[in-house]
Order: C-alpha cells, then sequence, then structure tokens
C-alpha cells in the first residue's frame, strides 16, 4: 500500500500527554484518591487478563479520566463492598494493595 491510503497526520504532544492513562495497583502500591466517574464491564473472551473464570473485567475510569482495571474477584468484591455502602457510583475511594490478595478500600 503506498502512502496516499494511510495520510501522514502530525499533532503537538505536552508534558501532559506523557503521564499514564492506566492505574496501577500492584503489591505495595496505592491509589491515594480514586474520584469514580464511572465503571465498564468489558467482556471480551479472548483476552487473558480477565477475571477468573470469566470472560470480562471492570474497568474503573476517573473523574481526570484514567483508567483502573480490575481483574481480581479480591478487588472487585472489596470495591463493590464499599460502592454498595454508599448507595452511589460516583465517590473517592483510597486503595492500598498490601499483599497477594490483600486489598483495602476506604471511602474518603
Amino acid at each position: 500500500m503506498t502512502e496516499q491510503f494511510f495520510p501522514s497526520k502530525s499533532e503537538p504532544i505536552g508534558i501532559k500527554n506523557l503521564q499514564s492513562q492506566f492505574l496501577s495497583l500492584r503489591i505495595g502500591e496505592e491509589i491515594p484518591c480514586l474520584t469514580i466517574k464511572g465503571i465498564r464491564k468489558l467482556t471480551n473472551p479472548l483476552k487473558e487478563d480477565n477475571l477468573p473464570g470469566t470472560d470480562y473485567k471492570y474497568l474503573i475510569e476517573s473523574e481526570d479520566s484514567k483508567i483502573l482495571t480490575v481483574n481480581s474477584w479480591v478487588l472487585w468484591k472489596e470495591i463493590a463492598a464499599v460502592l454498595k455502602e454508599a448507595g452511589k457510583i460516583n465517590v473517592k475511594l483510597e486503595l492500598k494493595h498490601n499483599g497477594r490478595e490483600d486489598y483495602s478500600v476506604k471511602l474518603i
């Protein structure tokens, strides 16, 4: 294929573009304030990083447009319990990954 089928596009980037758009919560990490904008259930039977035993995972989008992928049942149950207690989705959470299958999720 020639370049005429794929026209070039140039756009400037700034320091904000260098920031990760994904949040990480590995062992020993924490997210001190996650303001939830929305939660999506992403179904894809071919993905290997789904929740164990399912064909889906959850994506939590923050108010600042960052994404936290939830593919651990332990973490999801902690988050769901706090959201049920709050009675709404749009809340601020503090999340910590203390150790293997050990998460701390608090409403702030």
